[in-house]
């Protein structure tokens, strides 16, 4: 590995941030997501890291489940969390012995046709304000009957998705909340409910099942708020300088001048760029870490190379590591100056960056 840009993913705390889950919602199941590649952290990794305690595992694709059972993940429950997108896959619903999400008509036509002796665990999805997938009140009630009365099925759960329970002076929860109960009426069946967010800050949504993701990996969808400090960076992002030379005052960095030096000013290029998936967005300004101090983004991030302010930053050399983000730059901190979200940053790490794993 000549080009030592590297993602360090640390598995114990990926261990400690689900039990904080599970502490908010002690009565709660589980449901650890583990989609999109585990948000860029390794999906194989992180389910073998918490196989004995996750009540089961969402992703998104019939692909993504079977990437984990054919890793040795065998009897813990998988849930599609998007359901399936065409009738052939039922089959494979019933080989790798899924739990299903159903979202829309066709989908649960194709569970009410099945021929196979195989029985459905199923989750019900409501729109209760999401606007995105799940069935309105009045489909979702001839829905839910037509599956109850299917000897095709097993188990019914209903679930909902909130659009902004990281908003706490948003009352959009609340009224997503006020819906989905009075969807429920008289039906005592389990139900799903609470995101990362909910589960922080709604504890009236934790229901039988929560879905910690984003908390998984460190990130808080409160980042900036010091009331949820408890989440331990996962990944740290780094790389080394190549280069380091001088400028003098009133020349320029990088695509674009934009970057111009307003006292003379010493300039390193680490070898990391939005090729590997950091942000192009990020800004001047944003802060990296050298030699125990902070050094700040100076000029556009190209494909492979960023190029950093290390005025104040002692004695560096080439070769010297630089933290993009993980224990001492907060990946939330890098998102906020990139105007992204931290869920973006991780999954578009590229293969280009070389994982490595702790535990």
């Amino acid at each position: 590995m000549a080009r030592k840009c590297i993602a360090s993913i640390n598995l114990s705390a990926i261990k400690k941030n689900y039990l904080y889950a599970k502490s908010l919602a002690p009565q709660s199941q589980v449901i650890a997501v583990v989609k999109a590649n585990a948000y860029g952290h390794g999906a194989i990794e992180v389910a073998h890291q918490l196989e004995g305690d996750a009540d089961c595992y969402g992703v998104a694709c019939s692909e993504e489940a079977q990437e984990l059972r054919n890793s040795g993940i065998l009897s813990t429950p998988i849930l599609l969390m998007e359901g399936i997108f065409e009738e052939s896959e039922i089959e494979l619903v019933s080989q790798l012995n899924l739990w299903l999400v159903v979202c829309n008509s066709l989908q649960v036509q194709w569970v009410l046709n099945n021929k196979s002796n195989f029985k459905f665990n199923i989750f019900i999805k409501i729109d209760s304000g999401m606007g995105r997938l799940g069935f309105q009140e009045d489909e979702f009630i001839k829905v839910s009957q037509l599956l109850e009365n299917s000897k095709n099925v097993e188990s019914i759960t209903l679930m909902s998705h909130f659009s902004s329970a990281d908003n706490l002076e948003s009352n959009s929860t609340d009224k997503q909340l006020s819906k989905f109960n009075s969807l429920l009426g008289y039906n005592k069946k389990q139900t799903s409910l609470a995101n990362s967010a909910a589960i922080m800050a709604h504890g009236d949504s934790h229901r039988d099942f929560i879905r910690p993701g984003i908390m998984l990996y460190g990130s808080s969808p409160f980042p900036f708020s010091e009331n949820f400090k408890d989440l331990l960076p996962v990944m740290t992002l780094s790389s080394t300088v190549i280069s380091i030379k001088r400028f003098k005052k009133g020349q320029t960095i990088g695509y674009g001048d934009r970057f111009s030096c307003k006292k003379d000013t010493t300039i390193g290029v680490v070898a990391i760029g939005y090729g590997d998936g950091y942000p192009r967005s990020a800004r001047d300004g944003t802060p990296v870490f050298i030699n125990g101090s902070v050094a700040k983004l100076a000029g556009k991030v190209s494909m492979d190379m960023i190029t950093i302010d290390l005025d104040g930053v002692l004695n560096p050399q080439i070769g010297d590591r630089v933290e993009l983000f993980g224990d001492n730059i907060p990946i939330d901190v890098v998102a906020e100056n990139s105007n992204t979200i931290s869920y973006e940053i991780f999954t578009k790490i590229t293969n280009r960056v070389y994982k490595t794993y702790i535990s």
